[in-house]
């Protein structure tokens, strides 16, 4: 039916399949989830498991996968202000959990100016 949301054992990835072919599958939603989470690892740098963004990465990434929706500078500005935001421990740093928060945010303005809600 669909993959399962359990966590896999390390190191295994859906029965070995690459992360690219497994991108390419499913839904417009699950192509989209992976997006996502493929975003944050290509920008992030550090150890297995404890990879960040520091604000240079996090501006790349904003710079590069969200330019549309960062059009003016005010939203320029904004993404400045949610860096420090999302940043709950004030290291400096956005870990994934905290990347995930800054997606919701994202999300919630996209269903503002698009969705009229």
């Amino acid at each position: 039916m669909g993959q399962s949301l359990q966590p896999e054992p390390s190191g295994e990835r859906s029965g070995g399949r690459k992360l690219a072919e497994m991108a390419e599958e499913g839904s417009e939603l699950e192509r989209g989830l992976h997006a996502i989470v493929g975003s944050f690892y290509r920008y992030a740098e550090g150890p297995p498991g404890a990879k960040v963004l520091d604000q240079e990465a996090f501006q790349t990434l904003l710079s590069n996968e969200l330019s549309h929706q960062l059009t003016n500078p005010e939203d320029q500005k904004a993404a400045l202000d949610m860096f420090k935001m999302v940043d709950a421990n004030n290291d400096q740093k956005i870990s994934f959990d905290e990347y995930w928060d800054l997606i919701v945010e994202i999300c919630r303005v996209i269903r503002r100016r698009h969705y009229n809600e």
